[in-house]
């Protein structure tokens, strides 16, 4: 289950209280996770290879279809291609990402949209440099039987989320909420599968399945539908971008070839994901290429002018006049100071046309006995 904590305060939380072991281990051993070096450091030291510095980019969450695009573009050797080496960094609850970015002077990351602003008005040198998903896939999952068919339903109710997250409070001021009560996030979907009232913050790619795989069948509420909308992005120091930007581009143009080659064909990478995140296996795998296919996650909407990799500018302003008006942040930024147009497939002249589905359905998992 993917409720992670996002590094504002804000990354998803939970695919299963094991993940949250799991991932709690490869951090307190400071373990990193390439395909070729699945012990590699996070340590914000440069290592100097025959390409230049390597980068050092650290993922939201364990290893996952999520991250897909990026463990083809170190499987199948495209950041080599582009002349470029890139230590694949496993993050996971509270991994403090913007931070972590902001000490390493050759630093990447996955982070939530309104975790650049909170970061920024911090003082810490980091900036977007592409957005990862068109729309940030954070959900509210209820039973598919309940009488919650809208966020304003949601009032007098108990949620099982994290504490103080920004899009609760959007949905509280929206919708006039001011009766919603806040449950711990219990790291599985046990709670979710006995009680038919639970409602959980939720990824549509990932808890879903595990609750059918249980016989519950359940809806989500996409956040992004709200109005509240931020992009998931790569984060990048600013140093990085400003002393090498020719870095950030290799990187960027290896990233984007990745996810055009993860989902051209993901079984390959799926069988490497199995490998190294013992808890994946293949329908979870499946039902999550699926679905980030169906909700077009990395491609966005052709009718908004959305395709992989792009940034809107003034989506990003209207992001921070919500963030101001919610006080989550006292002024809105430059926006110079938080993303950079400049990597983007167009910018970098790459086509961001993503392939045809491999799969188109993922069939339901058999419920226990």
């Amino acid at each position: 289950m993917k409720t992670m904590h996002d590094s504002s305060g804000v990354p998803g939380f939970f695919r299963g209280l094991c993940l949250r072991i799991f991932a709690g281990l490869l951090i307190l051993a400071g373990a990193g996770c390439s395909p070729t070096d699945t012990g590699s450091s996070s340590s914000a030291t440069a290592t100097v290879s025959a390409s230049g510095p390597d980068l050092h980019f650290i993922h939201d969450w364990i290893p996952e279809p999520e991250h897909g695009g990026y463990y083809a573009a170190d499987r199948l050797g495209l950041w080599k291609a582009e002349g470029v080496t890139v230590q694949v960094l496993v993050g996971g609850p509270n991994s403090e990402i913007e931070k972590r970015v902001a000490l390493d002077p050759f630093g990447l990351g996955i982070v939530r949209g309104d975790a650049v602003f909170v970061a920024v008005e911090r003082g810490l040198p980091i900036i977007a440099v592409n957005a990862y998903f068109q729309h940030d896939p954070q959900g509210i999952m209820v039973r598919e039987d309940s009488p919650v068919k809208t966020f304003a339903d949601l009032e007098n109710r108990d949620i099982a989320m994290q504490i103080g997250a920004t899009w609760l409070q959007y949905l509280q001021k929206k919708y006039a909420l001011s009766r919603v009560r806040v449950r711990p996030v219990t790291g599985n979907v046990a709670n979710f599968v006995k009680d038919p009232d639970w409602i959980t913050q939720a990824y549509p790619t990932s808890e879903p399945y595990y609750a059918l795989k249980e016989g519950v069948r359940s809806r989500v509420l996409q956040i992004s539908e709200s109005g509240f909308d931020p992009y998931r992005v790569i984060i990048a120091n600013r140093q990085l971008v400003e002393k090498h930007p020719e870095l950030v581009a290799k990187f960027s143009r290896g990233a984007y070839r990745g996810w055009q080659e993860y989902y051209r064909n993901p079984q390959p990478i799926h069988d490497h994901l199995r490998s190294i995140s013992p808890t994946m296996e293949d329908g979870g795998m499946r039902f999550s290429y699926v679905t980030l296919r169906q909700l077009r996650l990395v491609e966005g909407d052709p009718a908004r002018t959305e395709a992989m990799g792009w940034v809107a500018v003034e989506r990003w302003r209207s992001l921070g006049v919500i963030l101001k008006d919610l006080g989550v942040i006292a002024t809105v930024p430059p926006l110079e100071s938080v993303v950079s147009t400049a990597f983007t497939p167009q910018a970098l002249g790459l086509d961001p046309t993503l392939p045809p589905a491999f799969w188109t359905n993922a069939p339901a998992p058999s419920p226990k006995p």
